[in-house]
């Protein structure tokens, strides 16, 4: 190997190692998550995840700024995270020039904001859902749903998925609040004195029904399948759920 072929080498390496030693947004002080990272960590984290189900109109017209294209977006996360919670609190933040406050104002701010993020999560896992779509009759319909929904008539079709237990019953249900954060359903996190997630298990996922105007089944990170029509399924690796060496969800 020439010289020249050498250097060259090591320069990919080195660029190579650079780019996977990166460290991702959740792996940084929350306070110092820009605009960008605190809206990847909220749609697109190990805690929560955004996924667009595109399809035509069919006889009913056009979207709502005449589009021909319906565009549906269900966004899931696991409310409960702490990195969720830190990614709300750090976007609060940015918008109110936190950063340019001087440190009184700064302290007054967390003071005014610790109890987001110091919240008691031991007994609950919420999961929060927010949708939003182009299809005027369809938006209508999902958000009627979760606006009239109850914990008694979501119990019929939202659940947590464990490994070891199996589908864990909704405990409680909130509908879409004023603040954006969307939906709320409510999971018990222990069952029998058995916790419903451990570290020690493989995957946990989330399974909702839906407005039976959806076509089609809508899986996160599986494409879309037409065999269980009116569901959102997520589903998590345990690993990957890991933060600051605990498990958050």
């Amino acid at each position: 190997m020439n010289k020249k072929t050498c250097l060259a080498l090591i320069l990919t390496i080195a660029l190579s190692g650079g780019w996977l030693l990166a460290k991702k947004p959740w792996e940084k002080k929350f306070t110092d998550w820009s605009r960008k990272e605190v809206l990847r960590i909220l749609n697109d984290s190990p805690w929560a995840e955004q996924f667009v189900r595109t399809r035509s109109f069919t006889g009913r017209g056009t979207g709502l700024r005449g589009e021909r294209e319906v565009r549906d977006s269900f966004t899931v996360r696991f409310f409960t995270a702490l990195p969720v919670r830190q990614a709300y609190v750090r976007m609060i933040q940015i918008i109110n020039g936190y950063d340019e406050m001087g440190r009184q104002q700064q302290a007054e701010f967390d003071q005014k904001f610790a109890r987001a993020l110091e919240m008691d999560t031991s007994g609950q896992i919420i999961v929060a859902l927010e949708f939003a779509s182009n299809d005027p009759e369809y938006s209508r319909e999902v958000e009627r749903q979760l606006r009239t929904g109850t914990a008694d008539l979501f119990k019929q079709s939202a659940f947590l998925i464990s490994d070891r237990l199996g589908r864990v019953d909704l405990q409680e249900y909130y509908p879409p609040s004023p603040d954006g954060t969307g939906a709320k359903f409510v999971f018990p996190r222990q069952v029998d004195g058995q916790p419903v997630v451990s570290a020690d298990d493989k995957q946990v996922k989330f399974e909702l029904g839906l407005a039976r105007s959806v076509q089609s089944d809508i899986r996160g990170g599986g494409g879309i399948s037409p065999e269980a029509e009116s569901r959102v399924i997520i589903s998590k690796k345990i690993k990957d759920l890991m933060f600051e060496g605990q498990l958050e969800l």
